[in-house]
Parts: structure tokens; sequence; C-alpha cells
């Protein structure tokens, strides 16, 4: 194992190194424009639009829309958002098609804001629905899956609603490119932890679990939502976080008599990130977690541990690259004990400047051994029709190794995306 986390370290410490030149070539003035080191307000309220080009129709809600959102921030220090986002995906091996939605409302209150500080309220509620069996569980199953070839589930029910952001927030400035923050509430933990780039959980790029969430790290699951603290601090390019959130919170609303059994996740991260929202963006982060709960799915294991080195490099806006790797001790409801993942896009495809293409693999190792190895690919490609609208088409392929053979099988789906 150890060759193998080298010979992934390695390409991610080049790829860093490179953005860190790029970035040593700007001016000053351009540095202090392009915020790096991790933000806590970079989090809440950014949306690039209304986009200037690369739309096919204005579409609604139009520029004034997004607009009056910009003014709404900067004036009154209040901002919302959201999206709607749809899915139907088939398989190669028969059986019924699975389709799913995610409905997601964001909004923040910045009533403190003076030299050095800034103090806001977040809000996020999240609503998952299954439009009838199977749930992505059992469309897994039925294709003989470990991971899932879809991120959202709402197993074994057909909805799931929560309540996974209310928390307040404060940071101090100390400083060019230096301060330190702190989260208090309701807390999701992969919103603050993990890559954040282009192998993530955010409804724009992959749609295998694999790809999209750190999978086998596996705070996620039935232990990334509750109630914590999180502090944070930040000098230049590099930041460090920690965290201590309820370990086995109902996850859909803010659990006060479970934080009092005191059993806790803790995440701690320490990571490097270059050219913030420049054209040669770049990071590299070393995530690690500590679950100490003593029930769940397998309550004979005990506490568990994960550790996650993730990284990506965005090349001159137009390509990027990004990958991780994740890996369990005992914990309680993971799929894969150890994954690989590596994404490769391209940021401007046929000199479309907001559309977005993607070959993704993996390669995991199941948390029971007796299942053997599961790898896979998907390749997608997202088409910006409007300013809020999307429509991603996406083709996944999974190896599955058996007692006696290997097997293989084909997911394709199709995703609409409305973000306002």
């Amino acid at each position: 194992m150890g060759r193998r986390l080298a010979g992934f370290a390695l390409p991610l410490a080049l790829l860093v190194g490179g953005a860190a030149a790029a970035a040593a070539e700007d001016s000053d003035d351009e540095r202090r424009q392009r915020r790096t080191g991790r933000w806590l307000e970079d989090r809440a309220q950014y949306d690039p639009r209304p986009y200037e080009e690369g739309v096919l129709a204005e579409g609604w809600p139009g520029t004034s829309f997004f607009l009056r959102k910009d003014r709404m921030w900067l004036e009154d220090g209040v901002a919302f958002g959201g999206y709607f986002s749809a899915n139907v995906q088939s398989g190669s091996e028969g059986g019924k098609a699975h389709s799913i939605s995610e409905t997601l409302l964001l909004a923040t209150w910045e009533p403190v804001r003076r030299g050095n500080t800034a103090g806001r309220l977040v809000m996020g509620f999240a609503y998952d629905f299954t439009f009838g069996r199977p749930t992505t569980r059992k469309f897994a199953d039925n294709l003989g899956l470990v991971e899932t070839p879809n991120d959202l589930d709402t197993d074994p029910d057909l909805n799931f609603a929560t309540l996974g952001l209310l928390h307040w927030e404060q940071e101090y400035h100390r400083g060019s490119g230096r301060g330190w923050g702190w989260r208090a509430g309701q807390l999701y933990g992969p919103s603050y932890f993990g890559i954040s780039g282009y192998l993530d959980d955010d409804r724009s790029y992959f749609m295998a679990r694999p790809l999209a969430t750190p999978a086998g790290a596996q705070w996620v699951g039935g232990n990334d939502i509750g109630l914590g603290v999180d502090l944070t601090a930040w000098n230049g390019p590099w930041y460090v976080s920690a965290a201590a959130m309820d370990g086995k919170a109902n996850r859909q609303y803010p659990h006060f008599s479970s934080l009092a059994d005191g059993q806790l996740l803790y995440l701690g991260e320490v990571g490097l990130e270059f050219d913030r929202g420049g054209p040669n963006e770049a990071a590299v982060r070393l995530t690690g977690s500590h679950l100490d709960v003593h029930d769940g799915a397998a309550p004979d294991k005990g506490p568990g541990q994960s550790a996650m080195v993730s990284g990506y490099r965005t090349f001159a806006g137009r390509w990027a690259l990004s990958g991780r790797w994740s890996r369990s001790w005992k914990r309680l409801s993971s799929d894969y004990r150890e994954l690989y993942a590596l994404g490769l896009l391209s940021l401007r495809p046929l000199s479309r400047s907001l559309d977005v293409a993607g070959l993704g693999v993996f390669t995991g190792q199941p948390s029971d051994a007796s299942r053997g190895t599961e790898s896979g690919a998907e390749l997608f490609y997202r088409l910006q029709l409007t300013q809020a609208l999307n429509l991603m088409g996406s083709a996944q392929y999974w190896s599955r190794d058996r007692a006696g053979g290997g097997s293989g099988a084909w997911v394709g789906g199709l995703r609409v995306n409305f973000e306002f």
C-alpha cells in the first residue's frame, strides 16, 4: 500500500508545485484579489452569475435576478440560493430504471461586518425523493455492485429531509492572507472537509459515488451531519481545520439528546491552496477522522478511523486533474475500506466556456473482502443551457472481481440541474 500511496502523492506534489510557480509570477495586486487559504466566506454565498457568455438562452430566472442577489449580499448581508436536481439511470443487466431528485435551499445572513471580523448565520435544508422503486441501493444490488452508481440515496425509504446546516460562523482577519475563524451549530462534514474541487459532491460533475464523494474514507454515511464546532486558521496558502461533532445524530435536525451521549466524530485537515479562483488553481489536502461510536451497523467493531489525501490542479483554466486516496479502519458503515479515484476534466469543451466534460476512473477494496476488488470509469458531458439550467449525460462501466471470474455492468444516466 505504501508504494501505491507514494505513486499517487507524487503527481499531486508536482501539480501543486507547478501551480505555486505560476501564482508566483502574478503581481501583488492579483494575489491580493485571489484569496488564498480556506476562507470561511467562500463556502456560503459565492455565485459567479450572471454569465456574460456561454449559455444557449437567457432562460428564467434571468440576469436581473442574479444582479439583485448580488446587491442584496453587498448592501444587506443576505444571500440565498439552491438547486433542484433530478436524474434517471438504467443498467445493462435488466430490471427497472432508477430515478431520484434532490432539492437544496441555502441562506446566509451576515449582520456582523467590521474592519477585521465578520459573522454570519448559515442555513441549509435538503430534501431527497426517489421516484418509486428501486432505491439507489437496491438498483446497485440488482447490478451486483458494492458501491452505488448514484451519490443520492434515500434507502430504505423513498424520501429523506434534513436541516443539514444551521450554524453561526465568525472569522477574524489578522493582516494580509492571515486569519482564523470558528463555526458552531449543525454542521455537514463534507462541506468543510475534503477535496471541494472536481471529485466532489455538488451535483456538478460525476454521478458515481466513488467519484462524487470520499466514499472509502467514510466519515460520511451515517455520520456526516450533527451538532458540533469547527476551528479554522490560515496563513497564506496554508490552512488547518479541526472539528468535533455528534457521531450518531439522526441527520435530520439538531439532535441535542444524541450530543449529550458524548460519542463524537473528530475531523482534522491540513492543506495548501494556490491561485484560488485563478486559471491555475490548485490544492492538496490531508484529512483524518476518528469516530468514537459504539453502535451502528457493526457495533462489535467499535470506534473507527479514516485518512484521505486529495488534490486538484487547473491548467490555464482549460483542463483540470484531480485525485483522491482514502482508507478506513474499523469504520462502521463503509462500503469500501480503501479507494483510489482520478478525474480528468475539460473546462472548455467544444470551445464552450460554461460546459464541462470529464473522465473519471476508480478502484476500491470492499469492506467485505469476499466480494473482491471493484473498479469503474465514468464519462460525462454537462451542457449549460441557460443561466440556471444545465443538462448532463453520463456513461459508467463497473468491473467486479469475483471468485471464479469477474463480471461487468454498464450504467447510463441523465441529470437535469436547476440552480438559482
